[in-house]
């Protein structure tokens, strides 16, 4: 019974989140995406590497200076999980798909100290709003576009 009562308090699943049981439910966020707002530019890009990984890349950049990421969606048997690889944090962060309909994907991790949740928001096939929020909701927004095979930046 004990061990039944930790698994719901560690892997808390609502019933809606098993709308996306595969990895191909998510094939919307593949392709390279871009936002410029204050002269910072950020880019997502996705790429399928296998029916149960999606490979990503996440910058944010201006004259001055670079930041990197590595960004893993992953399937496994606990649920599809976005892990995310940055320099200020010294192991990768795993965020669990907790919303999953046809315009909006929700990851959360309630124990990481920010952010708690990514929200990827579908205005349509190239706009996506991203937010990042922390606890009581602080945080922030990205407006991304699709970029095309022919507008990609270097």
């Amino acid at each position: 019974m004990k061990f039944i009562l930790l698994l719901f308090v560690l892997l808390p699943i609502p019933s809606w989140a098993e709308k996306c049981e595969r990895l191909s439910d998510l094939n919307a966020l593949l392709g390279t995406w871009q936002s410029v707002q204050s002269q910072i530019t950020r880019q997502e890009q996705w790429l399928q590497v296998s029916d149960n990984t999606f490979e990503g890349n996440g910058q944010t950049y201006n004259e001055q200076w670079k930041h990197n990421e590595s960004l893993h969606l992953l399937s496994m048997p606990e649920g599809i999980f976005y892990v995310a690889t940055v320099a200020h944090n010294p192991l990768p962060v795993a965020f669990k798909l907790t919303q999953c309909e046809k315009t909006r994907l929700v990851f959360e991790n309630s124990s990481h100290d920010f952010p708690n949740k990514i929200e990827y928001d579908f205005i349509d096939h190239d706009q996506i709003t991203v937010k990042i929020s922390g606890h009581n909701n602080k945080g922030f927004n990205i407006e991304f576009t699709r970029l095309s095979e022919n507008n990609k930046a270097n």
